[in-house]
């Protein structure tokens, strides 16, 4: 009988496809983090664009302004989660006795 290995296809590119990509060990996660806070500051101001076209009546329908609300909801909670994480690394690392 042979058993095949799961593999995952998921990874953080997924996540955010559109050139938000995992830092390499020679970049660091500085210029990965860097990206993540620009990405979603740019998701946000889509986001009010979108909430200013339906007010003014541009817009075409409500289902794309709350799309676009909520991918960057979804896109900040993302950024508070790996914000969290990172400074819980550096409260550990700090606690470390030399």
């Amino acid at each position: 009988m042979n058993i095949n290995g799961l593999q995952s296809g998921y990874g953080i590119g997924q996540a955010f496809p559109n050139g938000i990509k995992s830092p390499s060990a020679t970049e660091g996660s500085g210029k990965f983090l860097g990206e993540l806070v620009n990405k979603v500051n740019d998701l946000q101001l889509q986001a009010d664009h979108e909430i200013q076209k339906l007010s003014t009546g541009e817009s075409k329908g409500l289902h794309e302004v709350m799309l676009a609300v909520e991918k960057s909801g979804v896109a900040f909670q993302f950024l508070t989660q790996v914000r969290n994480k990172a400074m819980d690394a550096y409260q550990e690392i700090m606690r470390m006795q030399v």
